[in-house]
């Protein structure tokens, strides 16, 4: 009998090796997708040195910091500034004719040196200072919005550019979203909607804010040490990992597109943080600058679909907001939209950015 429960126990132990080994070389290897475990996702050059969740709008970087993020097809430099940004120093109360940009790891230059990201591509043209808010690690327009009220707002502009990426800006503040898909929903301090009457929202924490100098990435869950410990593998495992990518990509059963695949709901939730930058911008110039993805070409371009950019439009006739469709501008500077991204990763590479700039001088919305 206990000759037989030996065996049982390395048959299933050897069946759990190979479920997490498989797991792991289909996603890093064959997907080659940013799907991991926390543990991944924590670790690296990425982590207790450059990113905070600290803030009320959840993910920044330490002040005066140098760090360096590795990737598969780069390696870049990373430098932030007194405030936290990752930008060169800039003064609080400079000369009035600069440019607020707000967005995630695409505003901040992912896998591309600082002086290749589109804002500082835009400031050596223009001769106009653009202050980069940039900032990585699942931020939205919730998070846009509060980053831009408590400190980006403080500095002397005359102009916001809001970087907006349909592929995750409609996910990133979508509580249900994190609840279904996301194991660190409860051990992060960062910002979701919730509907507090008809057509307005506030913003919802799920966990404290951590106190000044917190020395971790992630927060501990209110649950308490116990649950954190009983959710371990759900949070760990590669092979829970890829059933929560897998229940994602099969939900739809096709690729997603931001600019199809968005809710009602999602997207009354981020046109109200939009409205709400635009209020706190008074009179000030407000562009969004929507950013498509390679399956957004692939998709749109099949279905002729444009109900997201014709709700923008709407709502920025309603507001005094520019809309700036890149899908459109993008392919008449390059046709071949694959070199607009990063051969191991789905972000712009600085031919990329390149291309955004040229884009946006065609366009003539942001001269100097």
């Amino acid at each position: 009998m206990a000759a037989r429960l030996r065996s049982l126990a390395l048959l299933l132990l050897s069946l759990a090796i190979s479920c997490e080994a498989g797991s792991f070389v289909f996603l890093h290897y064959v997907k080659r997708v940013q799907w991991a475990p926390q543990y991944v996702q924590s670790s690296g050059s990425l982590g207790l040195g450059w990113l905070t969740e600290r803030d009320a709008w959840g993910a920044w970087h330490e002040p005066n910091r140098n760090d360096r993020k590795e990737g598969r097809c780069f390696s870049v430099a990373l430098h932030s500034n007194s405030f936290g940004a990752r930008d060169r120093e800039r003064t609080v109360d400079g000369y009035p004719h600069r440019t607020v940009v707000l967005g995630d790891s695409f505003a901040e230059g992912w896998g591309v040196e600082a002086r290749e990201r589109l804002s500082d591509l835009l400031e050596a043209r223009y001769h106009r200072e653009y202050l980069n808010f940039g900032v990585g690690s699942e931020v939205g327009p919730l998070q846009y919005q509060i980053l831009y009220e408590r400190l980006a707002s403080k500095f002397a502009h005359d102009r916001v550019l809001i970087m907006f990426l349909p592929d995750n800006d409609f996910t990133d503040n979508d509580p249900d979203y994190w609840r279904s898909f996301r194991p660190d929903f409860r051990e992060r301090y960062r910002p979701y909607y919730t509907l507090v009457k008809p057509d307005d929202y506030q913003a919802f924490y799920p966990v404290s804010q951590p106190p000044d100098g917190f020395p971790n990435w992630y927060s501990v869950p209110t649950a308490g040490w116990a649950a954190w410990a009983a959710d371990w593998p759900r949070r760990n495992l590669w092979s829970l990992t890829m059933y929560r990518y897998l229940r994602v990509r099969l939900t739809g059963l096709r690729i997603y597109s931001g600019y199809l695949d968005y809710t009602v709901d999602q997207l009354k939730a981020v046109l109200w943080s939009f409205a709400r930058i635009k209020a706190l911008a008074g009179d000030r110039q407000v562009t969004i600058l929507v950013i498509p993805r390679p399956q957004d070409f692939e998709r749109v371009g099949a279905s002729g679909d444009r109900r997201l950019i014709e709700a923008l439009d709407w709502f920025g006739s309603e507001h005094g907001i520019e809309i700036v469709d890149l899908m459109q501008w993008m392919p008449k500077i390059e046709p071949r939209i694959d070199g607009y991204f990063l051969p191991c990763d789905g972000h712009w590479s600085a031919a990329g950015n390149r291309v955004a700039a040229d884009a946006l001088s065609l366009t003539g919305r942001l001269g100097p």
